[in-house]
């Protein structure tokens, strides 16, 4: 059996060219989320502590309020889901963990979570001016 003459010749190869990573263009660059989470991190972070006793205050107000809340679920006149994130906000104001929770159960609605975000901020804003008075 013969070779077929397509087969007999090898084409010599092209010598590879390094593949060099795009230049970056020029313009603005958009700022990946956790650059933004962690300037909001650092903001809350700068804030003087709340007292110890301001802090156990918050957490049962707040409490109380998300029990209001899933009361208000079964039981008419009353916004139990409303109710539930308000005493959430509360409780986000004591406790780094409740924070983290509702950022994350926020990511899918910006708008909702930019409210309540502002929401927390004038209620920890209001207890510092309370606490830390000249």
């Amino acid at each position: 059996m013969s070779v077929p003459e397509i087969y007999s010749e090898i084409p010599e190869s092209s010598p590879r060219q390094e593949e060099t990573p795009p230049e970056p263009a020029a313009g603005p660059v958009a700022v990946p989320p956790l650059v933004e989470d962690t300037q909001i991190r650092r903001r809350h972070r700068l804030r003087r502590p709340l007292p110890l006793w301001l802090r156990i205050v918050v957490l049962l107000v707040g409490w109380i309020v998300v029990l209001v809340g899933i009361a208000g679920l079964v039981l008419p006149g009353i916004q139990g889901i409303a109710t539930i994130v308000i005493g959430a906000a509360i409780l986000s104001v004591a406790s780094e963990i409740a924070y983290e929770l509702m950022r994350k159960a926020f990511r899918r609605w910006p708008a909702i979570w930019d409210r309540v975000e502002r929401f927390r901020d004038r209620i920890q804003d209001k207890l510092h001016d309370f606490v830390h008075r000249g």
